[in-house]
């Protein structure tokens, strides 16, 4: 795990693209897509694919590709822990590095882990909804600009 002195940590959100930063996280460890694809065990243009944003790794796919770059999941989601910790964020660390470790309950956090991909990936593909929204509530303005009491 990689420490940092600032008790937050830099946020795991500031760059949301999950390809993005799989395709820096290898480019600093100095791999290549084949290299990350024969540890994987897919084809290269599947790790493309996923550095591109045209495909979703699996969880399993993610985790063995970012043990073969030296870091893992819990690094990837919320970043390097801070060296300061409270017990509380000790704890808390700690239960999820065992939780993402442990065979018995890893196929469920995994199931838990890919169903959140694929609703972010649902999520925002329905940005254009807040459009059709808007649609919706202009056709029921009145003329005079108030929202119809039906609507």
């Amino acid at each position: 795990m990689i420490h940092n002195n600032d008790p937050k940590g830099p946020s795991p959100h500031d760059d949301t693209k999950v390809g993005p930063r799989l395709s820096s996280i290898r480019l600093r460890v100095g791999l290549t897509q084949s290299d990350i694809a024969r540890t994987v065990a897919v084809s290269r243009q599947h790790i493309s694919n996923i550095e591109t944003g045209m495909t979703s790794p699996t969880v399993q796919v993610l985790q063995d590709y970012l043990q073969a770059c030296g870091t893992d999941l819990a690094e990837f989601f919320y970043g390097p822990l801070p060296i300061n910790q409270t017990r509380r964020q000790r704890e808390y660390h700690s239960k999820l590095q065992a939780l993402l470790e442990n065979d018995t309950t890893s196929p469920t956090v995994t199931k838990v882990l890919d169903a959140f991909m694929t609703s972010m990936q649902s999520s925002l593909t329905a940005l254009v909804q807040p459009i059709r929204v808007q649609a919706r509530h202009a056709r029921h303005k009145r003329e005079d600009g108030s929202l119809d009491q039906a609507s």
